[in-house]
Formats: C-alpha cells, structure tokens, sequence
C-alpha cells in the first residue's frame, strides 16, 4: 500500500495503536462498521519490527486477513497452530473414518435404559436406545473440548433438559466410564478411528503453548469459547490484543463466553461507523439502549443512510430472518414469482433435516440430526414440537408440513450463486461479518409488543443489532417498527443526547 493510498487514523484509532504500543494486554471494542481491520492494520504498522500475530476462528478469514498485513503479522487459525505442534499419530487420524453412534453402542456394549421424560406437563417413562446414549457420549467428549478442563467430567455429559433432573444426574453418572475411553481412544495414536478437529485443539491447549509471537490480534473475541481463552490467558510473554463487540455476540449456543464484556482489561472503542449514517445509527442505539449499553454508536455525518417503515419492497439487496425456516419459505415464495433467489443460510443443516424428516415419516430412526435423534416417528415430533423446548424446530417442522420434502429439496437445488441472484435472502447469524446496501428485515424475529410495553430477550436483541447494522444506504424495519419505537423512547440519556 503506498504512502497516499493508507488512511488517516482517527482519534479513537490512534489512542488503540498508543495503547498498543505500551506492550500490554488490552481489548478493542469495536462497534459494528466502525474499521476494526483497518484499526488492527495500523496497529502493526506502528510496531514493523515486532512480530504479530492475526487469529481468527477460521481459515478462510485468516487468509484473506494475510494480504492485508505486512509480512511481520503471521494469519492463523487456533486450529493450524495446534496442527503443527500436536504428534503426527493423533493429526492422521482426521483421515480415518469416524464411529457411527451405533458402531459406540456395540463397542461399548451401551444397553437401553429407561427414565423420566417431561411430555405435556408430566413425566412419562421413555428408553433411551443405546446409539442414543452414543450420540451423548460423543457430545460429551466434544463440549469437553470446548471448555478449559483439564480432564472429562460427568458434568460434560449435557442431559437433554426434558429428563427428570434426579434421571439426569443418574444419567450422567451411568455413561461417564464411556465418555472417559471415548477422549482417551480419541488422543492414542493406536486407536484406529477417526476424530474432528476438536481433538488435537484440546491436545495442544492441555500442553499450555507458548504463542511464537510478540503481540497477539485475536479478532471477534466475544465468540471464543472458554479453551481459547484459556490458551490466551495463560500466555506469559505475549502481549494480546482482544478484539470485538459484545453485543454481537450470538453464539453462546457454541459455549462461547462473552470476553469482551468479562475479561479486566484496559479497553480502547471504536464508536464511529464508516457504514452508514446517523439514520441507521439511531435504531441500533434504541436496541444497544435495550442491552443496557450507555456509550452510543456513531453514524458517519457524511453517509446518507435512511430507515424506512414499509411492508416489502422490491427495492433490497438482502432479507434477514432469525430462522432457517423463515429463509426457506422466502426462497420458495421467490422460486414461485421466478426471482433468481441466493440463499445465505445452513443449506447442508437444512438437507440433511429435510432428510432426517423424509426417514422419520417413513417410520425410520434417525441418529446423526441431533433435533430428531430422539424421536420415534414423526408424530413423536409434532407432540414434543408443543413444549417449550420443542419451539425451536416447530418453524422447521410446519415447513415440512406444508410443503412436503421433495419440494424442498427441488428448492434447495435451484439456489442462484450470489453474484448472479436478484437478492440474497441470508439469516442473521449467516449475515455477520457482511454488508448490504439495502436490507430489509424479515417477521419472525421473537418480542411481543402492545401500546404501552415489550418483551424481548438479550440474546434477540443481539440478533438485531447485528442484523440492523448490516445496511448501509437503507434499512427496512416495517416488521419491528414498534418495537424499535418504544425502545427508542426508553434510550439511556447517554445514547439520547449523543444521537440528538
């Protein structure tokens, strides 16, 4: 990059890259749109002669992160860190096939066992068939992985909540002699099965590394789970750089913990956005306000950015739902009218549910979609679809429904690559890390509002902020209209008076 072309760092990034400098740990809370890849640019260009380290959670993100630093600033995953320093026998074993649930329940002579379930508002007996009780041994050793422990524990083993918690307990007691051969089959080299990448992570995490850097960039880390920062913290010599938002953090499904809001560290923010305007910037600061947060986002004066209230227009670049149901339908709806439709959403979870019902209809036991591993048949599905607990799929089981699986899977067949569709039509979760110039929000996001009052989770109102901050010439919230008035109407009087 030459001379000319590098921007001006403004105040907020000049007071990162002089923190920086010092050589501590610190974080950068960075808001949505507000150049946190450019801030890190400049950061290790203020320090040429030490050597940097770029992390991020995948390779793709890592290697497009490699052309923008110089050649002191090494881009890497965790996963390719542990790679190199993990013994080969255990790495080989990515390439051997995996064991079935039902190949664990012979081998580990798993037998049925029966136990209380929640169903309608009482406990009724249920056999957990043993390929069930695999599948939770291998979760097990898989969420083992994701925390900082140093050795599998009952506490691993994650009941499924509908269990009577006395049964659960039991439960976990039970199979824990399983989960601890499962983990030590999984780190011998002699073992002859396959394993996921989650292994040699944690291998390489129980070794406590030393990261071969002078500073650490560890990008969005208000997703990293509780191994990952355990690796950072212990680190002694290196100074670590954390940096992300808080309240984009919708992942705490994956076990991830919040750093950016838990770890007691100097911070430096990033609160002026190179996206969009004061429009856009005034609804993400009525929900930031639902979320508690008292220091605004600003919208850059010099964008011009509006927020509209209309139902659907055809003037959009991307739809956001909050479900992969939702998306479906609306890929549908566009396959119907003859719009070249992209659809940024999970298709393979997507397939292989539309599969797993097309099994269970046909009175087939499913073992390897974890939403209908537990069911006998398909009636099974649509009962507990009525418990709180089932909620979460019902939007996926009403589709199937309606439309049948064959259509479906025409459907997803016929999806346009991006650079050739008329509009994308994307989840929020998927649409992290992107940017359209006109978004419209879809209805399915979850609150309940009346004239005088609303209800709605953290965890939505992240999903929001996320999906509101996407736009960067129009933002479409017909669908959440009032409920972003009546937050708006409630903003901290911080938020108030800087957004005027």
């Amino acid at each position: 990059m030459s001379e000319l072309k590098k921007p001006t760092a403004t105040y907020e990034q000049a007071t990162a890259i002089d923190n920086a400098r010092l050589g501590k740990s610190f974080k950068v809370i960075a808001y949505a749109g507000t150049g946190k890849t450019t801030t890190l640019q400049m950061i290790s260009e203020a320090m040429p002669e030490r050597r940097g380290m770029y992390l991020a959670f995948n390779k793709s993100i890592a290697a497009e992160a490699q052309h923008k630093f110089h050649r002191n600033v090494d881009c890497r995953t965790f996963h390719s860190l542990a790679f190199r320093s993990v013994p080969r026998g255990v790495t080989d074993k990515l390439r051997l096939p995996r064991l079935s649930p039902s190949f664990i329940a012979k081998e580990y002579r798993l037998e049925p066992i029966t136990l209380r379930r929640m169903m309608g508002g009482r406990y009724e007996k249920y056999v957990l068939m043993p390929s069930r009780l695999a599948s939770l041994v291998a979760n097990a050793v898989g969420y083992f992985c994701s925390t900082s422990s140093q050795y599998p524990a009952p506490r691993h083993i994650q009941a499924p909540n509908w269990l009577h918690p006395d049964d659960a307990e039991l439960l976990q007691k039970h199979l824990y002699p399983a989960v601890e051969r499962r983990w030590l089959e999984s780190i011998d080299p002699n073992h002859q099965a396959g394993i996921g990448h989650d292994i040699y992570l944690k291998l390489w995490a129980l070794s406590e590394p030393n990261i071969p850097a002078d500073y650490v960039l560890f990008d969005e880390a208000q997703d990293a789970d509780p191994l990952m920062l355990g690796i950072l913290l212990k680190q002694r010599n290196t100074q670590v750089i954390y940096v992300g938002d808080a309240h984009q953090q919708i992942y705490a499904w994956r076990g991830a913990i919040n750093a950016m809001q838990q770890l007691p560290l100097p911070e430096s923010r990033l609160t002026t956005s190179f996206r969009f305007g004061p429009d856009i910037a005034m609804t993400a600061n009525a929900i930031l306000g639902g979320l508690n947060e008292t220091v605004p986002l600003l919208g850059n004066p010099d964008l011009h950015s509006k927020v509209v209230n209309k139902p659907h227009t055809k003037q959009r670049d991307a739809i956001l739902c909050r479900t992969n149901a939702r998306a479906m339908e609306l890929l549908l709806a566009g396959l119907v009218h003859g719009d070249k439709v992209s659809l940024q959403a999970d298709h393979v979870k997507l397939n292989r549910f539309v599969d797993a019902a097309s099994m269970l209809k046909q009175g087939r036991r499913v073992t390897d979609v974890p939403e209908l591993a537990w069911f006998n048949s398909w009636h099974d599905v649509h009962e507990y679809c009525e418990t709180n607990e089932g909620s979460d799929i019902k939007p996926l089981v009403k589709l199937v429904d309606d439309h049948g699986t064959d259509p479906l899977k025409k459907a997803l067949a016929k999806i346009t690559p991006i650079g050739q569709a008329d509009y994308i039509i994307s989840t929020a979760h998927k649409a992290k890390g992107l940017e359209w110039d006109r978004v419209h929000l879809e209805d399915d996001y979850q609150f309940k509002v009346n004239e005088r009052d609303h209800k709605i989770s953290d965890e939505e109102l992240r999903l929001l902020y996320v999906a509101c901050t996407r736009a960067k010439v129009s933002l479409n919230i017909h669908h959440i209209y009032d409920l972003v008035q009546q937050l708006k109407q409630q903003m901290p009087v911080s938020l108030r008076k800087a957004v005027g």
